[in-house]
């Protein structure tokens, strides 16, 4: 199969080479007879205001209405390489983005810290599709399925500022609005290619048919990676209908979603193996050199394949009020071939949910009403890993979540230029989990050094608990001169996150690490609260437009993963008290495209600095910083647009000083700057062509690791082995070079 798919696209890309090729040549004869080409810009017609389908400018007059820090990004795919969220949003303030192995996988996403410290990092932000939510009624998401390619714009809301959604995390929430025919009607085919083995291939139509519209969308991807056991490839297909009456006054849509998502897991190394050779993978216990996961052997990797539905319907009541409402279900089949626990735990998942929005607008008063619920049924059964393979099961849990929310606010003007924001947020939410296994005195468990199984003794870990809130958010926004877009904002609110499935049902290795689990244990955590101040501006003006936001997070009883490499534990405790501290800031200048009277064509310097100060208060690690979050780090790019097509960028990602991968501050992952460059041109409205080079000087470093509370030296005889030769850092994508080609009609 995958052979048959390489040579299709390999014929595909054949072929389209050809006809571009043939238009450029007729074009080439065209412009003989003609010396001046005028290129006209593409002309879109923005829709009515719409419930279920909002254009940018009705989701960005909303976002000025907010009284704290959001984003909007538009998504460009045809003349750039979006294969991951980081492309799509390394450009927004306080958005950090750590990959992992370079394609479909897992990035570590961190918005204000929160959920940073999992590994991998899959809670604390709340995802959507659309308005509806992807994470799972536990809170846990799989953030590879999310794919920009095909989204219309991405909706950044941090902390309390999403509570449009009900969302209540301090990371706040991810908003991929899906592309309609309502805004595109055209039809597209890209192709890409590249370094080590990578492919890709997105296909978009949309149609409107009177009162209905129909947008389909498919995208493939695959790479077969820089490191040694790194192939992974995503499939997405979706599709969204909608329809609307004569009058307006009523809309529906429903959208479809499939993701098949696979990715190897290289692991991590050493720094010394990392700066020597970055392409090799960790062997396992290799004394007296290293230690670390048996790649090889024990094929870490991560299948999911996930199908959503939901339905939509709008209603605007009258002048002043408007109705939305949802439905929706998703299932997930998701198996983890974790690389540290040699376990595969094997989840099946089912989530149900539904969300009613009420919205009343008068010339003084917006009042917004919401409630939300969910529930979600996990059967998650665990098994020896066995040569990468599922053995036999030791353990089976049946987790069941609900969800009940609900809001109001209410945003009250003064006068023209000064308004207040009050938000009520309460949340109930059960997690409870139940050890259906059918004996708790024969758990197998496997050793790799005898290649024997043996059965162990654990106790049932069945635990019920349910966690309550109540969240309150006063915010004010302040516009100082009238008819501009300039706003001053300031809030202070409380945030909530109560634990997910991952870090209630625990297993352990003990003290070998290179046996199965021997011990499971649930455990009973408190819910994470967070009180946050935040100030700060936005704004644009003709050329320059900003996005700085200073904010201060007193976080109780943060939920933090423990991590014994050495014993293979993995688990999660409370920390009674943090302090996130940090500054946003996002600019962006553009120069005019004629300068005395010549169409030189237009620059754009847009830059991004993001400062993160989370220490430990009070506590065995008072004053530490937590692991996982640069202090500083920076993006920046300077864009380049001509009217005659041509397109070009250069961007730098640099991240000054050493970050700690403990919180006990031992152990840093080391600094580092890349370099990225971009070439491309339009040859009409319909050929777009690219190209890419990532990390230009071939640096060597560590774009993410894993982290850890404390690191200790293994108790074996080797007086020179320390914790520096156990592996933790995962190496950054080398130089690489891509290309696309994009025909839209």
């Amino acid at each position: 199969m995958k052979n048959y798919l390489l040579n299709l696209h390999k014929a595909i890309f054949a072929f389209l080479s050809l006809i571009c090729s043939f238009v450029a040549v007729h074009a080439q004869q065209k412009s003989n007879l003609n010396d001046t080409v005028i290129l006209l810009e593409e002309v879109s017609v923005k829709p009515k205001f719409s419930l279920t389908s909002p254009d940018m400018m009705q989701a960005l007059a909303h976002q000025r209405r907010i009284a704290g820090s959001t984003s909007l990004v538009e998504i460009r795919p045809d003349n750039q390489r979006i294969a991951t969220i980081k492309d799509a949003l390394k450009m927004q303030p306080g958005v950090m983005i750590q990959e992992f192995f370079g394609s479909n996988d897992q990035p570590r996403l961190n918005i204000r810290g929160s959920g940073i410290q999992s590994n991998p990092q899959r809670r604390g932000v709340y995802l959507l599709q659309d308005g509806i939510p992807v994470n799972f009624s536990d809170g846990s998401y799989v953030v590879g399925i999310m794919d920009a390619m095909t989204a219309r714009y991405v909706e950044v809301f941090k902390g309390a500022n999403a509570l449009r959604f009900g969302a209540g995390t301090l990371g706040g929430a991810l908003n991929f609005v899906s592309r309609t025919a309502q805004t595109d009607s055209t039809t597209s085919v890209k192709l890409e290619g590249g370094s080590y083995g990578t492919i890709g291939l997105t296909f978009t139509t949309g149609k409107r048919m009177g009162a209905w519209d129909m947008f389909v969308a498919s995208t493939y991807n695959a790479q077969k990676g820089y490191r040694i056991y790194n192939e992974n490839n995503r499939l997405t297909a979706s599709i969204n209908v909608g329809w609307k009456n004569q009058k307006h006054t009523i809309e529906n849509r429903t959208f479809m979603h499939f993701t098949h998502l696979y990715f190897q897991m290289p692991g991590p190394l050493t720094l010394d193996q990392l700066l020597t050779n970055p392409k090799q993978v960790s062997v396992g216990v290799d004394l007296p050199f290293s230690m670390g996961p048996n790649i090889l052997r024990d094929k870490p990797h991560r299948n999911v394949d996930m199908f959503r539905i939901s339905n939509q319907t709008g209603i605007v009541l009258n002048a002043k009020s408007n109705l939305l409402a949802s439905v929706y279900y998703q299932y997930a089949d998701d198996r983890f071939a974790f690389p540290i626990t040699i376990s595969i735990p094997h989840s099946f998942n089912n989530d149900l949910g539904a969300t009613l929005y009420y919205n009343y607008s008068t010339s003084k008063l917006q009042l917004s009403a919401g409630a939300l619920a969910s529930l979600g049924w996990m059967n998650r059964r665990h098994y020896i890993n066995k040569d990468g393979k599922e053995s036999f099961m030791f353990a089976w849990d049946k987790l069941h979540s609900a969800n009940f929310t609900a809001f109001i606010e209410a945003d009250y003007a003064l006068n023209k230029q000064l308004h207040v924001v009050l938000d009520v947020h309460g949340v109930h939410n059960i997690r409870n989990s139940k050890d259906v296994f059918s004996d708790p005195t024969l758990r197998p468990w496997y050793s790799h050094m005898s290649r024997k199984y043996r059965y162990f003794y654990s106790e049932n870990s069945t635990l019920n608990q349910q966690f309550t809130a109540f969240n309150p958010r006063i915010g004010v926004v302040y516009n100082p001169i009238q008819q501009k877009d300039i706003q001053l904002f300031a809030n202070i609110s409380n945030s909530y996150e109560p634990p997910t499935f991952d870090e209630l049902v625990g297993t352990e290795v003990t003290s070998n690490i290179n046996t199965s689990p021997k011990k499971l244990f649930s455990i009973a955590l408190k819910k994470q609260t967070a009180t946050t101040f935040e100030v700060g501006s936005k704004g644009r003006l003709t050329q320059l437009s900003w996005n700085v936001a200073f904010y201060n997070s007193w976080v109780t009883n943060e939920i933090l993963e423990i991590k014994d490499y050495v014993r293979g534990l993995k688990r999660t405790e409370n920390y009674p008290k943090t302090l996130h501290q940090g500054l946003e800031v996002g600019l962006q200048v553009a120069s005019k495209p004629h300068v005395l009277g010549y169409n030189i064509g237009s620059f754009t310097l847009g830059a991004v600095y993001n400062y993160s100060r989370f220490i430990f208060k009070g506590g065995k690690y008072d004053g530490k910083y937590l692991a996982g979050v640069p202090q500083h780090y920076i993006n920046s790019s300077l864009d380049y647009q001509h009217s005659c097509g041509f397109n070009g960028s250069i961007s730098l990602e640099l991240k000054p000083g050493n970050t700690p991968i403990d919180h006990t501050n031992t152990m840093f992952q080391p600094a580092y700057h890349v370099w990225n460059a971009r070439l491309g041109y339009q040859f009409n409205s319909k050929w777009h062509i690219y190209v890419e080079m990532k990390n230009i000087a071939n640096k060597r470093y560590s774009s993410s690791y894993v982290i850890s509370d404390e690191i200790h030296n293994p108790a074996i005889p080797f007086p020179n082995f320390t914790a520096k030769q156990l592996t933790f850092f995962i190496p950054g994508q080398p130089r690489s070079v891509f290309a696309g080609l994009t025909w839209r009609w």
